[in-house]
């Protein structure tokens, strides 16, 4: 699977999910492989301004996986929510084109949960996404806004959804 393909997966299911705190999910980067200089990977813009991204990397062979957190993390650590909302979303939409997933941490990489979240695609490819946040411009609440956001019914039938190719954004 390409890393763009598995980019477009997710990207659907993010739009499928309408969490009251994401207002734009966007596509970026030129290249369409992990490693080049202007990799690609997906926006998540927030109500705050703050935008998570989730981006492709060289999956790294001492990764290791890690489980769910029991509860809520606060918004300030949004790349770790981002994680967090994307192996829940996975969970419930259980994409075909994947096997698998999992969150995951790795040496040198100091993060409050996870590093990345790891996807394997059903031709075993494996893509993995790293997550890094941009701060907005306004400071983020304490507690989440929206502690009774439920997983919406669409997120199961996202492949059904239109959602057209997105192309990575130039640079």
């Amino acid at each position: 699977m390409q890393v763009t393909q598995a980019l477009d997966v997710m990207t659907a299911i993010l739009r499928a999910a309408e969490h009251p705190d994401i207002v734009e999910v966007t596509r970026y980067g030129a290249d369409t492989q992990p490693g080049g200089q202007t990799p690609p990977g997906i926006k998540i813009r927030h109500q705050s301004g703050t935008a998570a991204m989730l981006w492709a990397g060289v999956p790294p062979r001492d990764a290791t996986p890690v489980p769910l957190p029991t509860g809520p993390l606060p918004p300030k650590q949004r790349a770790a929510r981002i994680l967090v909302l994307a192996q829940q979303l996975l969970d419930v939409a259980r994409p075909e084109a994947f096997t698998s997933w999992e969150l995951c941490q790795q040496p040198g990489v100091e993060v409050p949960v996870a590093a990345a979240i790891r996807i394997t695609a059903s031709d075993r490819s494996v893509i993995y996404l790293r997550a890094t946040a941009a701060s907005g411009g306004t400071s983020e609440p304490e507690t989440d806004p929206y502690p009774d956001y439920q997983i919406p019914q669409g997120v199961q039938s996202w492949h059904r959804l239109s959602a057209p190719h997105a192309e990575p954004a130039s640079v």
